[in-house]
């Protein structure tokens, strides 16, 4: 009887301690991500756009600013600053679906009999 109890807790241990839900094992694969996702933090509205284009014609024009672009480093600082005005609610989503979640439980309910209650 001993035996079998051992057996019987050895399995409910081993099942107790098992990992029924997958972890991120890598972190790196999270930082990968929101390390590619860095660039594409903050789209540019459509003004934007036609203002950064404006503005390296404007530069290009040796006319009025010779060969060399002033507004290059004001463009440089659009494209790149763009991340720093992005809203943390879009890396904390991208966080949060890369962690799996836990399958949602069945519910049996036991069917009406059609008696008032």
């Amino acid at each position: 009887m001993n035996d079998q109890n051992a057996k019987n807790a050895d399995k409910l241990q081993s099942v107790i301690s098992d990992n029924l839900f997958p972890e991120v094992q890598h972190v790196s694969d999270v930082k990968q991500v929101l390390e590619n996702m860095e660039n594409k933090a903050q789209d540019l509205r459509p003004e934007q756009i036609k203002a950064i284009m404006y503005l390296r014609d404007l530069g290009d024009n040796p006319y009025l600013h010779g060969e060399e672009n002033p507004y290059e480093g004001l463009i440089k600082f659009i494209m790149e600053g763009k991340k720093l005005v992005a809203n943390p609610s879009y890396y904390i989503e991208t966080i949060e679906a890369l962690i799996p979640k836990p399958p949602k439980p069945i519910v049996m309910a036991e069917k009406d009999k059609g008696g008032k209650r």
